[in-house]
């Protein structure tokens, strides 16, 4: 479904308990831990009810090899946690759940993460089943999407494809929302994959993918491969995708070529860039505002991509379209 559950009152609690069920048994998780993934959706957005009045939750499926995972997003822009420590407790949990704290979520989450700071709110990130974001090869790269709010299809989507060689992305934004918009982003991933998949030579790739959808209703596509050995990235941009590099000098915008995916064939803007340990490359349609410094407030970018990706897509979504995120974070330095 892909959309942002609104946290109001206290029918929010249970639609986000039955999503979280639902996804659960479609990736195939145990009965048992079915029940700890519903057991983290109550408490969760208990808590924003009751210290926030209000918030949001996104509870996605998110596509990789293997096996999907789940990732829920709990965000509101309470008054944060003074006593982050002793909320990690068990017992220290609000009314009316299951009582057992943020260290229990922790505890039954495979992954987990928060963010939280007076004035700005708290932002909680858990993941359930086995996440392969590519830590071990000095790329952690995750990404989310969003429905526009009348919508229940996302006419955005993103691919991500992880080897020890090398990260590749594809985010793109079929024109308009709903179904006739994720028809045109899915022929995009479709088109990408009948060449041969994601490619070392992203320009190329937005070449041949642009000639084979001529004359279609088109999207806006960003295409990035990241070599591991060496860090450079390479990228092709066509549209209003937005790549944005943000390292020691502050945030760097990556060009684009104007146009879009169903018009003349083109290879896109190009451009080679050598990344370095610590950098953050962040990827997003226009679903979302234009992501500035006051974005990140102080200690975000410490934090997981998973994190990163969904504070922004809650501080930054517009509302009145699809939206979606890549979050990409360099660990390791470059090799000659």
């Amino acid at each position: 479904m892909n959309q942002w559950v609104e946290i109001d009152d206290r029918s929010a609690v249970a639609v986000v308990r039955r999503l979280a069920r639902r996804l659960g048994v479609e990736i195939g998780l145990s009965e048992t831990r079915v029940g700890e993934v519903a057991i983290v959706a109550t408490e969760a957005t208990t808590n924003i009810l009751r210290y926030a009045d209000r918030g949001r939750a996104l509870i996605e499926r998110v596509r990789q090899p293997g096996s999907d995972v789940i990732s829920m997003i709990f965000t509101d822009r309470g008054p944060g946690i003074a006593d982050i420590d002793r909320m990690f407790k068990d017992g220290e949990s609000s009314t009316e759940s299951a009582g057992l704290g943020l260290g229990a979520i922790v505890r039954l989450s495979d992954r987990f993460d928060i963010f939280t700071a007076p004035d700005i709110g708290t932002t909680i990130v858990c993941s359930f089943g086995a996440c392969n974001d590519g830590a071990d090869v000095g790329v952690e790269a995750v990404g989310l999407r969003v429905c526009h709010p009348n919508e229940d299809t996302c006419g955005d989507d993103f691919q991500i494809r992880q080897t020890p060689q090398a990260t590749d992305v594809l985010l793109c934004d079929g024109l308009g929302h709903g179904p006739a918009a994720a028809e045109a982003a899915s022929e995009v991933t479709n088109t990408a994959a009948a060449a041969g998949g994601l490619s070392s030579e992203p320009g190329k790739l937005m070449r041949e993918i642009t000639a084979r959808l001529a004359g279609r209703r088109g999207a806006v596509a960003a295409l990035l491969h990241v070599a591991h050995p060496q860090m450079e990235m390479r990228y092709s941009g066509l549209g209003n995708i937005s790549t944005l590099l943000v390292g020691a000098k502050g945030i760097r915008r990556m060009a684009v070529r104007d146009g879009r995916i169903g018009g003349a064939p083109t290879h896109g803007y190009e451009e080679a860039v050598q990344l370095e340990s610590g950098d953050i490359v962040i990827v997003h349609s226009d679903g979302l505002k234009t992501i500035r410094d006051s974005h990140f407030p102080p200690g975000l970018l410490r934090k997981s991509p998973l994190l990163v990706a969904g504070f922004l897509l809650d501080r930054a979504f517009r509302g009145r379209d699809d939206a979606s995120i890549v979050v990409m974070r360099i660990n390791r330095e470059r090799e000659a």
